[in-house]
């Protein structure tokens, strides 16, 4: 009896790899976006047999061990890729459910916060130049936009974890009553977290590397 070849996954292809997840995302994110209602019901099914996949894989245990646990000593958190309780998908990108010990990751979502990096000073309105938060978070976002896409998973749950333990608060207690302000400091502690596990990891700059310029002082107050 003839043996058929086993087909291995290529390495981008592969769902248990950073590039393979996200090759993934790119190609089923827009297509489950554009959909109606009642097609999404029957496309999220594909989209819930990923996320079961990647959660057999070890990219929940990565993420946990380098950019949860650290956050959370006194508990014991697991990371799970997940849509909405009802099986739907996008609504979010993170949570981080404290009462559940979890951190929750939406592919879908996932692909709606990276967007938010591509080209983002272009969204300025002519009514915003005087909104000195947003024009800050704006150009931080460009910035930080140049950074790889399969980064901004850990951008976004070291975003999340700032929310869920209010830590920034403690560095600028103005952040938490303005929405632009909150999301500026904290993907800022998000982007400095990754930037100490990246020096580490790679024995680099990040900024060095994909030419981030970014100096904080320089955006703490508007220019008068």
């Amino acid at each position: 009896m003839a043996v058929k070849a086993v087909k291995r996954k290529k390495k981008k292809d592969d769902t248990s790899s950073i590039y393979g997840f996200w090759k993934h995302v790119n190609e089923f994110s827009p297509i489950y976006i554009g959909k109606s209602v009642s097609a999404k019901k029957k496309f999220r099914e594909e989209i819930t047999s990923f996320t079961t996949e990647v959660n057999s894989s070890n990219l929940p245990v990565l993420i946990n061990e380098n950019f949860v646990k650290p956050y959370f000593k006194e508990k014991e958190m697991t990371v799970k890729f997940t849509g909405d309780d009802n099986g739907t998908y996008g609504n979010w990108h993170v949570k981080v459910i404290l009462a559940e010990n979890i951190v929750k990751i939406d592919p879908v979502g996932l692909f709606v916060f990276s967007n938010k990096f591509k080209n983002p000073s272009g969204y300025i309105k002519p009514s915003d130049k005087e909104n000195f938060p947003k024009v800050r978070l704006l150009n931080f976002l460009k910035e930080t936009g140049k950074l790889p896409e399969q980064y901004f998973m850990f951008l976004g749950v070291l975003q999340e974890i700032v929310f869920a333990n209010q830590i920034f608060a403690v560095e600028n207690k103005e952040a938490f009553p303005n929405k632009d302000n909150g999301e500026y400091f904290s993907l800022l502690w998000a982007v400095k977290q990754f930037e100490e596990f990246y020096q580490k990891i790679q024995v680099r700059s990040l900024r060095s590397d994909y030419g981030i310029i970014w100096h904080e002082s320089e955006w703490i107050d508007a220019p008068k």
